[in-house]
C-alpha cells in the first residue's frame, strides 16, 4: 500500500506530535506506564466535583499524528455509558414490544426475567439497524473527495491504477455538526459499524460514500450533547427537526410503527409484519421461552397475501444475493465481500491489461463468466413449484463448490483453469456477506450490536468514569495499546488478544478510520481487521500467548488483574528459572501484588476483552481440557501465594453474574468465554439467531464452501491464519480480527 509521505517521516510525526494535557499517551516502548490507581494523581488535585472533568473534552486530533488521544477515549467512555443507560432501560420497560414474562413456578426465576429483558434490548436493537439503514440511505451523500460518485465498478478494480489510494481520498462531511447528529439508537449502530473496519471500508467503497468513511465519529459534536453527570444524550431541537424531515422516522426509536414493510421477493408487493410476535413465555406452564415469529424474532414467517410466498429470514438473505448478482450482471457492481483483497485494501493496478488480476475480484467474475444464469434460475422465487425445498444460502454454496471445480469456466474468469489458494478465500469471504445477514451490509449489524453490549457492560462495571485515577488511566491506555499494535506487527501469523484497557483505545481508534487505516498500513502493512470470531478456549490460548509476549518484552504484567484467571495465566508463563534468578519477568509480576487497589474481581478488572468469544461444536470438550490446565495453574498460583504469606487468589464454586440486575447462578466465572447472559439468551432463542454460536461441520450454515478452505474451518480472519490456503487469508492479526477469512457465525464482532 503506497501512502502520501515518506513512512519514516510518518513514524517520527506520530512519536514526537503532543498530545491533549492531562491525558496524553507515550508511544516510547520503554516508558513505563502509570498503575491503575487513585495513587496517580495527587489528591489536592482532585477537582471538587469529579464530573467536571468530563467537560469541554478537547478531542481535536493533533497535527501529523494518527492514534487517538486520552480525552478522545474519555468520551467514548461517557458514551459508552449512555449507551449503557439506553440498554437498561429499554430492557426494564415493563410491557414494551408485549413480551410475554414467565408466569407459575418461573415467575420469580432471575434467568426468566432476564431473558425477557434481553428480548426487549433485541428487538429494539433490529428496529435501530432498520433505522441506521434508512439514515444511511437518505442522510449520507455519494460523495468522494467532495464531490458527487457513484457506486464502485468492477472495471474500476482491474483499470484503475490509483484505486489503491482511496481509503486516503476522502474528504469528511462537513454538514456533522451538532445539528446533524442522529438519534442515539441510530449513532450506536454506526458507532459499532466503526467497529468492523473491513467491513466499513469495503461498503463505503463499494457503495461510494468515501468521505462518510473520512469523516469518523464527530467526538467533539457528540460529546457536547453527552450530560457529564447523568450520561444523557440530549441534541439540539435542530437535530431532531433535521433527522425527521430526511428519514421520515421519527426520533425515538419506540415512537415509531410495531411493523416493518417488506418488499415480497416474488411479487414485490409490500408486506406489513410486526416486528415481534408472540415471543415470551407463552406456552401453558410459562415456563419455556418462545421464540416468536416476527420479522425480529428466531422463527420468522409471513404469508404474503397476493401471491402466497412465504417470506422468512433466509428468504430475505436469498433475494439479498439475487439482487447483488442482478447488480453485478446490469450495472457491473462487484459483488459484496470482493473488492479488497487479504490485507485490507484494493490491489495496486501495476499494468492495465496484465492476465493477473486482483484475487478479490475472483467470486464476481466467475459468475460473471456464466455462473450468473445457473445463479439466477435457482434463486427465481417465481420458478418454485408447491412443494419445492426451499431455496437456501446454502444452495449457492454448493453451486459455487461446483463451479470452482469447472476448468472451463474458472479459465473464462480468469487466464488459468485452476483457482488460486487467495481466490477461494475471496468465494469464502464473499459468502459470509449473506450468511444470517438479509441486511445491505457486510455485517448483520443488529448481531454486532447485541454482541457488543458485553464489553459496554464490563466499561460500565469497571467505572472508570468515576476513578480520580482517571486521566492516568487513560495515558496508560494508550500506551499499553501502542505496545500491543507493536505485537501485532512483529508477530503477524499469531493471533494477538487485548485486555479490555487496551481494546477501549483500540475502539476508539477504529472510530476514525482514516487514522485507524493509515497507522495500521505504516505499522503492519496492511488493515488489521477487528470482526473475528475466535473459539472461547483457543480466545484463551491467544490470550496467555499474547500475555507472555508482552510481560518477555515490556518486563511489565499484561492483564493487570489478580482474579484466579489472570493468576493462573501469568503462572504457565512465569517459569522455575525465572523465580529461582528473579528475572525481570518474576519481578514484573511480583510488582503487581505490591501495588495498592490491584482488584481480584473479575468483573471490575482490565483483563482479557472477549466479547469476540464464540462457541463451537468442540467447545464443550475444549472447555474440559481448558479447565484442567488453568485448574492446575490455578493451585500452583496458590501455593505461590502461600509461599509469599499473599491470600490465594479466590475462585468460589459458584458464581453471580448479573444480568439486567438479575443475580444468575453460574458455575465458576470464565472470563475468556461467551458472556453468560447471552449464551442462554441466544440457546434459548432470544436472538434472531444465536450469535454466540458457530456450526463448522461439513455441510453446515456457514461454513465454507467445500475447496476454499484447503481442509481447515473459521469463524474469521486470524483463526486459520498458518495457511494461505486455510480461512483469514494467511496473514493473522487481532484478537478481534486477522486478515481476510470468512464469518460462519451471525452478526460481526461488535468489536466488538
Amino acid at each position: 500500500m503506497s501512502l502520501k509521505g515518506d513512512k519514516s517521516k510518518a513514524f517520527e510525526s506520530e512519536a514526537s506530535q503532543p498530545r491533549d494535557s492531562g491525558v496524553s499517551a507515550s508511544t516510547s516502548d520503554n516508558a513505563r506506564p502509570p498503575v491503575y490507581t487513585e495513587h496517580d494523581q495527587p489528591q489536592n488535585n482532585l477537582p471538587p466535583d469529579l464530573s467536571s472533568r468530563l467537560q469541554g473534552l478537547n478531542v481535536s486530533q493533533p497535527d501529523k499524528t494518527y492514534t487517538p488521544t486520552g480525552n478522545q477515549c474519555v468520551a467514548h467512555l461517557k458514551l459508552l455509558e449512555a449507551f449503557w443507560r439506553l440498554k437498561d432501560d429499554v430492557g426494564k420497560k415493563e410491557g414494551l414490544f408485549d413480551i410475554t414474562p414467565p408466569t407459575g413456578n418461573t415467575a420469580e426465576n432471575p434467568a426468566a426475567l432476564a431473558q425477557v429483558c434481553e428480548k426487549r434490548w433485541a428487538i429494539y436493537v433490529a428496529r435501530a439497524v432498520d433505522r441506521f439503514e434508512t439514515w444511511w440511505t437518505h442522510c449520507i451523500p455519494m460523495t468522494k473527495g467532495g464531490r458527487a460518485c457513484g457506486k464502485l465498478r468492477l472495471g474500476q478494480l482491474e483499470t484503475d491504477k490509483t484505486i489503491h489510494l482511496v481509503a486516503t481520498e476522502g474528504v469528511p462531511l462537513v454538514d456533522f455538526t451538532r445539528d446533524r447528529l442522529p438519534p442515539l439508537d441510530v449513532l450506536m449502530v454506526w458507532h459499532t459499524y466503526l467497529l468492523n473496519p473491513r467491513c466499513f471500508f469495503e461498503d463505503c467503497f463499494r457503495l461510494g460514500k468515501m468521505d462518510f468513511y473520512a469523516t469518523g465519529l464527530p467526538w467533539g459534536a457528540v460529546d457536547t450533547f453527552i450530560d457529564p453527570v447523568t450520561f444523557e444524550y440530549t441534541p439540539s431541537l435542530q437535530a431532531r427537526s433535521n433527522f425527521e424531515s430526511s428519514t421520515g422516522r421519527l426520533w425515538d426509536n419506540l415512537d415509531d410503527p410495531q411493523f416493518k414493510s417488506i418488499q415480497c421477493p416474488s411479487c414485490s408487493r409490500s408486506v406489513v409484519v410486526p416486528w415481534s410476535r408472540g415471543s415470551g413465555f407463552t406456552s401453558s406452564s410459562g415456563s419455556k421461552f418462545e421464540a416468536g415469529d416476527g420479522y425480529a424474532d428466531q422463527d420468522f414467517i409471513s404469508i404474503c397475501e397476493e401471491c402466497k410466498f412465504q417470506l422468512t429470514h433466509e428468504a430475505l438473505r436469498v433475494q439479498k444475493f439475487r439482487n447483488d448478482v442482478n447488480l453485478l450482471m446490469t450495472q457491473d457492481i462487484p459483488l459484496p465481500g470482493t473488492v479488497l483483497q487479504v490485507d485490507g485494501a484494493p490491489m495496486k493496478i501495476r499494468s492495465v491489461g496484465s492476465k493477473f488480476q486482483p484475487e478479490c475480484i475472483f467470486p464476481s467474475k466467475l459468475v460473471r463468466a456464466g455462473l450468473n444464469r445457473k445463479l439466477m434460475d435457482i434463486t427465481d422465487p417465481g420458478s418454485r413449484s408447491h412443494g419445492d425445498s426451499p431455496v437456501t444460502i446454502d444452495t449457492i454454496k454448493k453451486l459455487f463448490e461446483t463451479a470452482i471445480l469447472d476448468k472451463n469456466l474458472v479459465k473464462q474468469a480468469k487466464s488459468t483453469s485452476t483457482a488460486w489458494a487467495h481466490e477461494k478465500v475471496a468465494i469464502r469471504r464473499m459468502m459470509s456477506r449473506y450468511w444470517f445477514n438479509s441486511s445491505p451490509f457486510a455485517l448483520d449489524l443488529t448481531g454486532a450490536v447485541l454482541r457488543q453490549g458485553s464489553f459496554i457492560d464490563k466499561m460500565h462495571n469497571i467505572d472508570w468514569l468515576h476513578s480520580p485515577a482517571l486521566m492516568a488511566t487513560m495515558r496508560r491506555c494508550l500506551v499499553k495499546y501502542n505496545r500491543f499494535f507493536a505485537i501485532m506487527a512483529s508477530n503477524p501469523r499469531q493471533v494477538a488478544v487485548p485486555t479490555l484497557d487496551v481494546d477501549l483505545a483500540w475502539h476508539t481508534h477504529l472510530c476514525a478510520p482514516v487514522n485507524y487505516y493509515t497507522h495500521s498500513q505504516l505499522k503492519t502493512q496492511k488493515l488489521i481487521d477487528h470482526d473475528d470470531k475466535i473459539e472461547e478456549s483457543k480466545l484463551s490460548d491467544a490470550f496467555a500467548r499474547t500475555s507472555r509476549i508482552y510481560q518477555d518484552k515490556f518486563q511489565e504484567p499484561y492483564s493487570e488483574c489478580t482474579c484466579w484467571y489472570c493468576e493462573a495465566i501469568r503462572e504457565t508463563h512465569t517459569s522455575s528459572l525465572s523465580r529461582l534468578f528473579h528475572t525481570s519477568n518474576f519481578t514484573a509480576s511480583e510488582r503487581l501484588h505490591a501495588t495498592p487497589d490491584v482488584t481480584s474481581d473479575p468483573l471490575k478488572s482490565p483483563h482479557i476483552s472477549a466479547h469476540n468469544a464464540v462457541r463451537d461444536a468442540s467447545s464443550e470438550a475444549k472447555a474440559k481440557v481448558k479447565a484442567a490446565q488453568l485448574d492446575a495453574a490455578y493451585h500452583q498460583a496458590c501455593t505461590r501465594a502461600r509461599k509469599k504469606g499473599r491470600p490465594e487468589p479466590t475462585r468460589d464454586e459458584y458464581f453471580y453474574y448479573y444480568a439486567w440486575g438479575y443475580p444468575i447462578y453460574y458455575p465458576t466465572y470464565m472470563p475468556y468465554c461467551v458472556d453468560p447472559a447471552m449464551g442462554a439468551a441466544g440457546a434459548a432463542g432470544v436472538y434472531p439467531c444465536d450469535y454466540n454460536s458457530v456450526d463448522t461441520s461439513s455441510g453446515a450454515q456457514g461454513s465454507c464452501a467445500a475447496g476454499t478452505c484447503g481442509g481447515m474451518t473459521s469463524y474469521g480472519g486470524g483463526s486459520c491464519a498458518n495457511s494461505a490456503g486455510g480461512c483469514g487469508g494467511g496473514i493473522g492479526g487481532g484478537g478481534c480480527g486477522g486478515s481476510g477469512g470468512c464469518s460462519g457465525g451471525c452478526g460481526g464482532c461488535g468489536g466488538g
